[in-house]
């Protein structure tokens, strides 16, 4: 029994130290340095692009909506050509007012009376959408002017989907560090592309060929992931593109990112569970970033608890797991301190980083056990961000 406690043991934190130590090395200095091919400039003239339709799911963002359509609408991409569809899940605010202020007819307004969630509304707006190119992205999300230019350079010569750069930054005086952690995912993410194994999209600014879009079930959390996954399993490419720069602030109060990270972990659990297909029958290159970068991810709370569980039960025969079941349960509890007194002490980036880390496994675990006992709906939880 005590052996194989103790491989468990060990397999768990040889599965942790690979999800976040070894791939992430392994991905960026092994594979091409985490650089993607560089993507030719669109040389074709403006009436030989395609059209595009912008789509915007929004519930109550009243505070976003009418910059988001300004800035939609300046951008650098032919006026004949551009569409953007405003998608209001039953809000409940100044949405759908403020968009229909806009007088210009490239901008419609979908106002959907009920709130169904995003999934319903995505679906929704493509079935509207009239243009062979669709584009997808959030509310509160900035694009550069060039961005839809970008994404649309990039489709074409099997690339069915072209994954914008998401670029996060923290308002002032942050407790949250999520911008730092996107900082590394970016990399991650710009390294899988150069190998053919992208996995997913940033869901504020990715591209999409009409025709590859495969409409998602109406509880679909992580919509983003779940459609660029349904295009790269049949072997069609997911891009990422440096060059098509969106921008969008972090929640400040880290209690705000644990309430997102519980849906995206709700998201997570039920599109590895739904969806087995992306670890067993999508190319390999796909398959190990998912398994890899993902699915261990989503499984590493798991891991954390039978590391633990193994290392109480083995410290009755064995110092070394008694010493390193007392650092566990010491870090669990600094990470609580650290929680308990994020607003009376302004922790280093190291501590606050480590927090995130805890908070963020929480999450998940709390996320698993909602999803495992049907927990959710689809509608979502809109998250609290800065208003300035």
């Amino acid at each position: 029994m005590r052996i194989v406690l103790e491989c468990v043991f060990w397999l768990a934190i040889g599965l942790v130290f690979y999800a976040y130590i070894v791939y992430p090395m392994l991905i960026l200095k092994g594979m091409r340095g985490g650089v993607p091919a560089d993507i030719p400039k669109d040389s074709r003239p403006d009436a030989d692009l395609p059209e595009v339709s912008v789509i915007v799911a929004a519930y109550n963002e009243e505070v976003h909506i009418g910059a988001r359509i300004e800035n939609l609408l300046h951008q650098d991409y032919p006026r004949d050509k551009l569409t953007v569809l405003v998608g209001s899940d039953g809000s409940s605010d100044r949405t759908v007012e403020i968009a229909n202020n806009f007088s210009d007819p490239r901008l419609r307004v979908l106002a959907f009376a009920q709130n169904r969630g995003k999934a319903s509304v995505l679906n929704d707006c493509v079935a509207d959408a009239r243009s062979s190119v669709l584009v997808f992205t959030d509310a509160n999300t900035v694009f550069a002017t060039n961005t839809v230019r970008e994404l649309v350079a990039a489709l074409g010569e099997n690339t069915a989907v072209a994954c914008g750069e998401l670029i996060l930054h923290a308002p002032a005086k942050a407790q949250n560090m999520d911008h730092g952690y996107w900082s590394v995912e970016r990399r991650l993410k710009a390294a899988e592309s150069s190998i053919g194994g992208l996995i997913g999209a940033n869901g504020g600014v990715y591209a999409i060929l009409r025709d590859c879009f495969v409409p998602i079930l109406p509880d679909t959390i992580c919509d983003d992931l779940v459609i660029a996954m349904n295009v790269g399993v049949t072997g069609k490419r997911v891009r990422y593109v440096p060059s098509a720069t969106a921008y969008e602030e972090t929640p400040k109060e880290i209690l705000d990112e644990y309430h997102r990270r519980v849906r995206i972990g709700i998201g997570n659990y039920q599109a590895m569970f739904r969806h087995p297909q992306y670890l067993f029958r999508a190319p390999i290159a796909l398959c190990f970033t998912y398994f890899s970068h993902k699915v261990l991810r989503w499984l590493t709370p798991l891991f954390l608890v039978v590391v633990l569980a193994c290392s109480l039960i083995l410290a009755s025969s064995n110092i070394y797991y008694r010493v390193f079941a007392a650092l566990q349960l010491i870090g669990y509890a600094g990470a609580v301190g650290l929680y308990l007194t994020r607003q009376l002490i302004p922790w280093p980036g190291p501590f606050r980083s480590a927090m995130l880390f805890a908070v963020v496994n929480w999450a998940f675990l709390v996320g698993l056990k909602r999803y495992m006992f049907a927990d959710y709906r689809g509608s979502w939880r809109r998250t609290e961000r800065s208003q300035s």
